[in-house]
């Protein structure tokens, strides 16, 4: 095997062994903009989901895109419900599905939670070009379409 290939066999090993370190640093330093305005980590994620969406989420379209089981997604909702942050709406015709909705207080953190993370990535990564950001998010994005696919074929 020539020194290239041992090289390219250490990228192939390093980058995925660095995306958990990677996330759960960022999620790390997010949490200081989700504490800073009184929301747990969790809650503050699904409150900039919602936002994010626009008008309303459906709860299991959520509850894939937070990361979280619906059951633990249930439980959160409950506490945004409980806060006067969001509300879940009965979507029509269909009884089993819930819509998810902020209210004006969610929509406020919201806005304010966006500004704080805001401030963060151009802390973290403002000073990285341009050209470097888009290639990243190019191998991230096809990363996780290759894997998916890598997925979807062993259900077939």
């Amino acid at each position: 095997m020539s020194q290239g290939n041992d090289s390219k066999s250490e990228a192939l090993f390093a980058l995925p062994n660095a995306l958990q370190p990677v996330r759960r640093a960022w999620m790390q330093a997010a949490t200081s903009a989700f504490v800073g305005a009184g929301l747990s980590p969790s809650l503050g994620t699904v409150v900039l989901v919602v936002s994010r969406h626009g008008a309303q989420v459906s709860q299991k379209d959520l509850a894939v895109e937070v990361g979280v089981n619906p059951a633990a997604l249930v439980r959160t909702l409950d506490r945004g419900e409980a806060a006067g942050l969001l509300q879940r709406c009965d979507v029509p015709n269909d009884r089993r599905s819930k819509n998810v909705e902020l209210l004006p207080e969610g929509l406020r953190l919201a806005e304010m939670l966006e500004t704080r993370l805001n401030t963060l990535r151009h802390e973290l990564l403002g000073d990285l070009p341009e050209e470097d950001l888009q290639t990243a998010i190019r191998v991230l994005r096809l990363m996780e379409e290759r894997a998916q696919a890598f997925v979807n074929q062993d259900k077939e």
